[in-house]
């Protein structure tokens, strides 16, 4: 992991206020106290939603700012950091979303003002990130069942259950329900390694570093440095047996390796028999056309990072 430590005289912060941002709490006005000590020049940019965020963070990122800070979900760290690849602005993170995946797996404070004192204090290293056919993500990319529990968990937030925390978790339990219900399923082929597979599956994730892939802290990730993609291709199931493995999954009572075929590579070929084919980028669903080109960027982005994400790094190597 590469460490550097250049001036951190001005922040930009990109403000998605769709994400859960509440204006009305001057979550603004306490970030800019905060990021204003010593000097610091702050600006901010509030986004509505069906706004290009993508956009707005090319023009933040050319605009030569020191920080480009993503206020926002994975969706709007997705932006930033898309932005930002092989680029010298560094990128901050004030978690506002419902998972906060790269947040929690950097240790970045969720609670606002931490997170906002971390952006002077913090160190800036730099972190991998991936792309599917050219477009970055910083998590993880997936196919199969997650466009259509999207579908299903947008149309209950459209319901009113988006406006409010629980509510969007009520939303997500309603879109998992109704995908393990229908369990659609999708046919790939694999090029790694030299090598071809193909599968009837019905979910692929592929993921920016290894996901944790047993019990309650599903998802996370113990290093974002080892420049390596992991495919998880879950084994096809009926949707009860299924539904017990994932379970046991979840209580650390099935191996992953009971559920998916897992493989690593620094690059990779998925081709659908779909010639356009959805799929899940950081939480963002795009239509691409197959095959799908899957590259790890190794520390392709400077990120903020507290001193407790870099001693468990070393922890872990020693």
């Amino acid at each position: 992991m590469y460490m550097d430590q250049p001036e951190r005289r001005s922040f930009t912060v990109l403000w998605n206020a769709s994400s859960g941002w509440d204006e009305k709490t001057a979550a603004a006005e306490t970030v800019r106290q905060i990021l204003s000590e010593q000097g610091r020049t702050v600006e901010m940019r509030r986004v509505e939603q069906g706004l290009d965020l993508c956009g707005e963070s090319e023009q933040i990122a050319g605009s030569g700012t020191d920080v480009l800070v993503a206020a926002g979900g994975d969706g709007t760290l997705n932006a930033a950091a898309s932005a930002l690849v092989h680029q010298s602005t560094a990128l901050g993170v004030l978690p506002a979303g419902t998972l906060n995946h790269f947040a929690r797996d950097l240790e970045i404070p969720l609670e606002l003002s931490e997170a906002a004192r971390l952006l002077v204090s913090g160190d800036v290293v730099r972190v991998d990130a991936a792309s599917v056919n050219g477009r970055v993500f910083i998590n993880n990319s997936v196919l199969g069942l997650f466009p259509n529990y999207r579908a299903i968990k947008e149309s209950w937030e459209r319901r009113g259950f988006g406006r409010w925390r629980v509510g969007r978790w009520i939303a997500m339990l309603a879109g998992m329900l109704g995908v393990f219900w229908r369990l659609p399923s999708v046919f790939v082929r694999l090029e790694v390694g030299g090598q071809t597979r193909q599968f009837r599956t019905p979910f692929v994730l592929v993921a920016n570093n290894e996901h944790q892939m047993e019990g309650f802290a599903l998802g996370r990730r113990s290093s974002l440095n080892e420049g390596r993609l992991w495919v998880y291709i879950m084994r096809p199931h009926g949707r009860w047996k299924l539904l017990r493995m994932i379970a046991g999954l979840l209580l650390g009572r099935t191996p992953r390796r009971s559920i998916f075929e897992i493989y690593q590579a620094s690059q990779l070929t998925i081709e659908s028999k779909r010639r356009r084919i959805g799929v899940g980028v950081d939480g963002e669903i795009v239509k691409m056309t197959s095959p799908l080109e899957f590259r790890s960027l190794p520390e392709a982005l400077r990120v903020i990072v507290p001193a407790s994400y870099q001693q468990r790094l070393e922890s872990a190597r020693r």
